[in-house]
């Protein structure tokens, strides 16, 4: 057992060793190379560099200095370990970065396939009919105008007259909207054309004012309030060309560029009985008028479009548009008094140029029937906020009037009455429902 126990001393100890390099130093001053394999109380055997055994006695030893060259060894072993591990760091890094690379790849080249399928999608080449009639409101600025005016009449004048008509300006109207709509790829162009008709009653109130002006001391002067009965029917047209661009092509939501040019043309026609009793100086008051109106406007509008199609059937379109327009009016009325007998016919016109600038919101919300056929429903809103520019009055009232000063104050007036008295608007909203059709190329 003891054998054993030296035996495996003895086994370690050369293990040991023999992974390490020592150095022997003799009394004589040599000194030797090698390692350790085995060593005893009398001597010490080494292997030396050269690969052959020599056994040194103690006695002769000066002394054994063990790890010198193991150090070293030890050391050009880390240094081989370092630069192994640093090798396989970068060639990590570098499969690391490469594999990156091809997933960064792998990920363009994905969006540039999904990207090209949305264009595929996105691609269209259609024209699209519709057709759609519903009702709503309507309001030209020639009716309120037209009451600043008498207001001015009767302030800037001996005699004259002014109505309050207490019916809103604003008209209840059936509309109905043709649409032609053309798209390629990108671009689209439409043509729009809305026509409203509405009717509406002009009941109220009219102050009369009579007097000569001349300076007379026969001269006269007397009041009436009458009571207006009447109606009248308005119609409101507009035409819209569009071109729009697609920026950003995508097949579920496409967003556009707009711009095109409008024309609108509002127009009324109106009857208005004027009642009362015979005034204290014996005037009749009693007349009745027939009043004419119209006003083009044209100019330009620009905006945004567009179109989000959801739970495959369902689409909402929609503009929202800046609208410039200018353009005149004309008034004319045909007012028939009982003043004299029979009857005497008064002429007055009015023809002002306005500029309009406003507003337009369209939002219609379709649905697929069949194929190509689908159903909507749209709602419109546009409101134009005139600004007075300039114009006259016209007057033919058995000759003319040969008072300067009342020429001068019915032609100047209203331009200092309008700003204070009226807030002109251009109005014309509706709710539509109808269809559409598309052919497809």
């Amino acid at each position: 057992m003891k054998k054993v126990i030296n035996l495996l001393f003895l086994v370690i100890l050369f293990t040991n060793l023999s992974l390490r390099s020592e150095t022997i130093q003799l009394k004589s001053g040599e000194k030797w190379e090698g390692s350790v394999l085995a060593q005893d109380k009398d001597s010490v055997t080494m292997k030396l560099t050269d690969g052959s055994i020599k056994v040194f006695s103690k006695s002769v030893v000066r002394k054994v200095s063990f790890g010198k060259k193991s150090e070293s060894s030890s050391l050009k072993i880390e240094t081989q370990i370092s630069e192994k591990e640093k090798k396989r760091k970068e060639e990590k890094e570098l499969v690391e970065k490469q594999k990156q690379e091809e997933e960064d790849l792998k990920a363009k080249e994905t969006d540039q396939k999904n990207r090209e399928e949305q264009l595929s999608n996105a691609k269209r080449h259609y024209l699209e009919g519709s057709l759609g009639v519903g009702s709503g409101e309507s309001q030209s600025e020639l009716r309120p105008f037209f009451q600043s005016i008498q207001y001015a009449g009767l302030l800037f004048s001996s005699s004259g007259q002014a109505e309050v008509q207490t019916t809103p300006y604003k008209n209840k109207n059936h509309s109905g909207t043709t649409r032609l709509f053309y798209a390629w790829d990108r671009f689209t162009f439409e043509i729009r054309g809305t026509e409203a008709k509405g009717k509406f009653d002009s009941s109220g109130f009219q102050t009369l004012s009579y007097g000569s002006g001349g300076g007379s001391s026969s001269s006269t002067s007397d009041k009436s309030t009458n009571v207006l009965m009447g109606n009248g029917e308005t119609k409101f047209q507009k035409v819209s060309t569009r071109i729009g661009f697609t920026p950003y092509p995508h097949p579920v939501l496409d967003l556009q560029i707009l711009g095109g040019v409008e024309r609108i043309w509002t127009k009324s026609n109106q009857e208005v009985d004027s009642l009362g009793g015979i005034t204290a100086t014996g005037i009749n008051p009693n007349r009745v008028s027939y009043r004419d109106t119209s006003n083009p406007l044209r100019g330009y509008s620009v905006g945004i479009g567009y179109e989000w199609k959801f739970l495959e059937r369902f689409s909402l379109q929609g503009q929202i548009l800046y609208l410039d327009m200018q353009g005149p009016s004309s008034f004319r009325t045909n007012e028939f008094s009982f003043e004299a007998t029979p009857f005497k016919l008064r002429q007055f016109g009015l023809d002002y140029q306005w500029k309009s600038t406003g507003t337009e919101i369209n939002m219609k919300l379709s649905t697929k029937i069949k194929g190509d056929l689908s159903l909507f429903i749209e709602a419109s809103n546009m409101t134009l906020n005139n600004k007075l520019q300039s114009g006259y009055i016209t007057e033919n009232d058995g000759g003319g009037n040969s008072d300067p000063s009342q020429i001068l104050a019915k032609v100047f007036a209203p331009q200092i009455l309008i700003p204070i008295l009226l807030d002109s608007k251009t109005i014309l909203t509706y709710v539509q429902v109808g269809a559409n059709y598309r052919f497809n190329f």
